[in-house]
């Protein structure tokens, strides 16, 4: 069962509003704009499903907080969501989505309020940057609203051979790599340790960091030492987490008007 949700009020910028979904057509428009995003745009193998359906729902859904923006030029249609997932909205025994890829129970044994955030997905004619400023932002008062102790997901590249990503990766286990105490290990075969990957260019590494995950990095993000090949989105992944505690402070207004189209 769903907590209620935190009272936050809507805030805009130009046409566009952002705000938690009220209702179930709202949750639908934002399912379809993921579909079109991650099928269609990105290339990615839906099920028969979701083919019929033209629609990217699945179980979390029900459970989850969807943050949508909307254009007030288009009728309100929505052209960018984020989807948020409570540890206290599960049953108990349920899996996070990005449980099927990675154990965390490093996190779970450390932090009581945890918040997945999935499906980041934004209309290719409003990746000019305010949109994706939008709902940052909206999302870093939700999860202050909450209290949330560490939010986490994954974050992905393009394509699915690894070593074309050898540079950023180790770029970001360089830098940025998780604890062994708290550090989120695969649970499936299709993964590859970074360390066995090539270097590649390592003068070059940073500036290939996609613009949402240098938002988490700036607040403290940590990563996962494997990477998760998915034939499903084209992608190769890593887990990322960020403990709540080193955003103190922080100015969460992160990133910059030449935002990219983000996978989810």
């Amino acid at each position: 069962m769903r907590e209620a949700p935190p009272k936050l009020e809507p805030s805009a910028a130009g046409p566009y509003s952002v705000r938690l979904a009220e209702s179930g057509e709202e949750i639908e428009a934002a399912q379809r704009l993921r579909y079109e995003v991650m099928y269609g745009e990105w290339g990615g193998k839906p099920d028969p499903a979701k083919v019929a359906s033209r629609s990217d729902a699945d179980e979390w859904d029900p459970l989850a907080y969807h943050i949508i923006v909307t254009d007030g030029r288009a009728d309100g249609r929505v052209v960018g969501t984020l989807r948020l997932v409570s540890n206290l909205c599960l049953e108990p025994g349920k899996r996070f989505y990005t449980e099927a890829a990675f154990d965390l129970s490093k996190l779970r044994d450390r932090y009581g309020k945890i918040l997945e955030l999935t499906r980041f997905c934004i209309d290719p004619d409003g990746r000019h940057g305010v949109i994706l400023m939008l709902i940052w932002k909206f999302a870093m008062q939700f999860i202050a609203e909450t209290r949330t102790e560490v939010m986490m997901g994954c974050a992905s590249f393009t394509g699915m051979d690894a070593v074309v990503h050898g540079d950023v990766l180790h770029h970001l286990q360089r830098e940025y790599m998780a604890p062994e105490d708290l550090r989120p290990s695969p649970v499936v075969d299709n993964f590859v340790r970074i360390d066995d990957l090539p270097v590649g260019d390592a003068e070059g590494a940073e500036r290939k960091i996609p613009t949402l995950l240098r938002g988490y990095l700036k607040l403290g993000a940590r990563v996962s030492d494997t990477a998760i090949i998915d034939p499903v989105f084209n992608s190769t992944f890593i887990c990322i987490y960020v403990d709540a505690a080193s955003m103190a402070g922080e100015d969460t207004v992160l990133v910059t008007a030449r935002a990219e189209g983000e996978r989810p």
